[in-house]
């Protein structure tokens, strides 16, 4: 047999469910954390378990609380990633909603965006559970490029981590329309991240 005769498979060829860690007060790292393993299979460097404790640091609210923490995690642990062979940045933009969408959309899984949302503007009232308050939650949601079925094509997917705990609560699904009202909410802000080096 030769090279020839045999198909390579890309990352994009295989289906790969990267988990969603559920947290009412780490939602940006916890999105965060979803996008960067997301993007860093698409580009072929995802290697479950040698980075595992890294992107875990981000599912607590002392690295992932806030856009502020996530920001400084991501920048004290930017060297790391390299060592690992990591080509991922980040930037922290204040854009309208649809340009982002559109921005990851056009990164065809190279790209992703963490948006920071008022958590009733997304949900229900009372859905956040009988021990979450509401406005206690610390919401922000994850935009990435990924099919919700293994049978339909790639399209915009959204990443919750806590999408509540009454009714049908889906943590990856299609992007709300309540999306834009949710991040104006957050005037608008974001951080974007995506492997260097693709265009």
């Amino acid at each position: 047999m030769t090279r020839d005769d045999v198909v390579i498979q890309r990352p994009e060829d295989m289906r790969f469910l990267v988990p969603v860690f559920h947290t009412p007060t780490a939602c940006a790292g916890a999105a965060t954390a979803y996008l960067l393993r997301r993007i860093a299979y698409r580009a072929g460097a995802y290697a479950p378990g040698i980075q595992e404790h890294i992107f875990h640091e981000l599912n607590s609210a002392r690295e992932g609380g806030s856009i502020e923490r996530v920001q400084g995690w991501f920048s004290r642990r930017s060297t790391t990633m390299a060592e690992l062979g990591y080509r991922l940045q980040c930037r922290r933009v204040a854009a309208p909603t649809p340009e982002l969408l559109t921005w990851v959309k056009e990164g065809r899984g190279y790209r992703g965006a963490m948006l920071p949302t008022h958590y009733l503007k997304l949900h229900a009232p009372g859905s956040s559970g009988k021990d979450v308050s509401d406005e206690a939650v610390v919401h922000a949601v994850g935009i990435t490029m990924d099919r919700l079925d293994a049978k339909t094509d790639e399209q915009l997917v959204m990443i919750d981590p806590w999408p509540g705990v009454i009714g049908d609560a889906l943590d990856r699904g299609k992007v709300s329309p309540a999306l834009e009202a949710a991040h104006r909410a957050r005037n608008y802000h974001a951080l974007v991240y995506y492997w260097s080096g693709w265009s």
